[in-house]
């Protein structure tokens, strides 16, 4: 099977030194927004208010991705090696059709829920968990998801608690499955994000805020990607987020716990720290950095041993003009990730275009579909230490490719 679909998989789990990396690297390395522990997204104006029923609160949005990705090796199987979600190569795709109905929690002591259903040529069949639109005994998924289906409860024990109960978009790493309420500055995602880190959890997620510079998290859950259990163990995460000044953030993640199915003992640890800083108004760097291992799930039976360093950047010329940059290198000692052991170095470049989006402006009955477009185009370059990337029927240690991608949000 390509390596490609082995990244829609998610059942795959190089060599240089990242744990001293990781700590000591410089905050000038992308930046969206700070990493913080998922806060409710804002209320919007048609939310809660002052003598207003509870369901009044509840409010409908969506989110629309369309790309075309041509990749120069002209791979036979028409797939781009080590991509996520843009892995259909020379033809147009729908990534993902969003539709997200939720009631964000902006009141102490309120319910909440938020429900987000996704369709798609690109993004559902690699994001579906195992019991939940991916087949427990093919692994095969399909072109629709629910990426996200939980209740929320505030301040249970106290002002700053926060509960989640059900399936969730993961707390770790810089980059994220994206939707109306948040896209990465790329068009496509990172090795890192690939490969290294769940897509969702499933189970109870409790966070705290201290104050308004610290707060963190603790996640209880069946396993990585996993809907029904996989094996009698739990898998833990932790997170912990400080604004360390006005312009950055560090967040510090922590997942430990058995994800092979019918196996308790075999533990997989993660260590994960993320940074961002806003140079300049203009200008925002991040990076992340990743070290994770598990027991006995290299391709050859050893332990298996991956980690990763991402850095980012983000200049906006003028108001509706940016160029993105991401620089990264992912090593997968033991091939337990990628299937084969090797160590990945890729390197993007994002022009961005926004406009806003005005269908008010005919009637004012559709208001609410007031958003914005997006265009991007994008110039990636992969490398690898092994010939892994298909160039027509043979294999190379290079890929390199061009998208367009046109985004529309509500």
């Amino acid at each position: 099977m390509a390596v490609a679909k082995m990244a829609i998989s998610r059942l795959l789990g190089g060599n240089f030194l990242l744990k001293g990396v990781m700590l000591a690297s410089p905050l000038c390395l992308l930046a969206q927004a700070p990493p913080v522990l998922d806060p409710p997204p804002a209320v919007s104006s048609s939310g809660d208010l002052p003598g207003k029923p509870w369901w009044k609160g509840i409010t409908t949005d969506g989110f629309l991705s369309l790309s075309y990705n041509y990749n120069t090796n002209d791979p036979s199987n028409h797939l781009s090696q080590s991509r996520v979600f843009d892995f259909n190569e020379n033809e147009p795709q729908l990534d993902v059709a969003q539709i997200v109905v939720q009631h964000p929690v902006s009141e102490s002591g309120q319910f909440g829920f938020r429900y987000n259903m996704i369709a798609g040529s690109g993004v559902p069949e690699v994001t579906a968990a195992y019991g939940m639109f991916r087949s427990t005994t093919t692994g095969v998924a399909h072109h629709f998801d629910i990426p996200e289906a939980y209740l929320s409860y505030s301040d249970l024990f106290g002002k700053g608690f926060r509960f989640d109960l059900g399936k969730f978009a993961t707390p770790l790493g810089y980059e994220v499955i994206g939707g109306y309420d948040g896209y990465n500055d790329n068009f496509s995602r990172g090795f890192i994000f690939g490969y290294g880190l769940p897509f969702t959890h499933t189970g109870l997620k409790s966070s705290y805020t201290f104050n308004p510079r610290i707060s963190a998290a603790l996640l209880l859950t069946n396993g990585c990607d996993a809907v029904t259990r996989l094996n009698g163990g739990v898998t833990v995460t932790a997170e912990l987020a400080a604004v360390t000044s006005k312009n950055t953030s560090l967040t510090f993640n922590f997942m430990h716990g058995p994800e092979r199915p019918h196996n308790n003992h075999d533990q997989r640890a993660l260590y994960e720290v993320v940074g961002t800083w806003k140079v300049i108004p203009r200008l925002s760097v991040a990076f992340d950095g990743l070290y994770a291992d598990e027991d006995h799930a290299a391709t050859n039976g050893s332990d298996a041993i991956w980690k990763g360093l991402a850095g980012y950047s983000k200049y906006s010329f003028t108001k509706e003009f940016s160029l993105a940059f991401r620089a990264e290198v992912f090593a997968d000692d033991g091939g337990s990730r990628t299937g084969t052991s090797q160590t990945l170095r890729g390197f993007t470049l994002t022009p961005e275009y926004v406009l806003p989006v005005r269908i008010s402006r005919l009637t004012s009955e559709f208001r609410h579909f007031d958003g914005k477009f997006v265009t991007r185009g994008e110039f990636r370059q992969d490398l690898s230490d092994h010939a892994t990337f298909l160039k027509g029927t043979g294999v190379t240690t290079h890929q390199f490719t061009t998208a367009v991608n046109l985004i529309y949000l509500f």
